[in-house]
């Protein structure tokens, strides 16, 4: 879509976030879109995984197992950060992330028995961390 943006409240903090912590993004999107909204963001990502690449749609579990391949780490070594609890959380959870941070847009009712951390913007998880 080529009128797609990140919310207003995301490219500084995540900014910050990403001065401190390598980032990195699973999409649901195909390769291209994925790369082209990535960019978008307007901070260094450390990597950006897709389903395509994955073969496999969030929230089947295949495709997190792909993103975990890929890093080289185990899920619990994470913080898994989503404004969907149904297509990230849960399958976070399911696969021992122990650090999750529901980021509460509205588009979903919240599931605190799969997110440990709540907050609305981007900026209150760079708080969580201290950034």
């Amino acid at each position: 879509m080529p009128t797609w943006g990140p919310h207003p409240d995301v490219p500084e903090p995540l900014a910050r976030l990403a001065a401190r912590h390598p980032l990195v993004i699973l999409s649901n999107a195909s390769d291209q879109h994925a790369s082209r909204n990535a960019a978008l963001l307007g901070a260094p990502l450390h990597a950006v995984y897709t389903a395509e690449q994955a073969r496999a749609y969030k929230p089947r579990l295949g495709a997190f197992e792909y993103l975990y391949a890929q890093l080289g780490c185990r899920p619990e070594d994470t913080l898994h950060v989503s404004a969907s609890p149904r297509y990230d959380l849960q399958s976070a959870t399911d696969l021992g992330v122990r650090e999750t941070v529901y980021l509460n847009r509205g588009y979903e009712p919240s599931a605190p028995h799969c997110h440990a951390y709540e907050v609305t913007t981007l900026a209150g998880v760079a708080e969580l961390l201290g950034v």
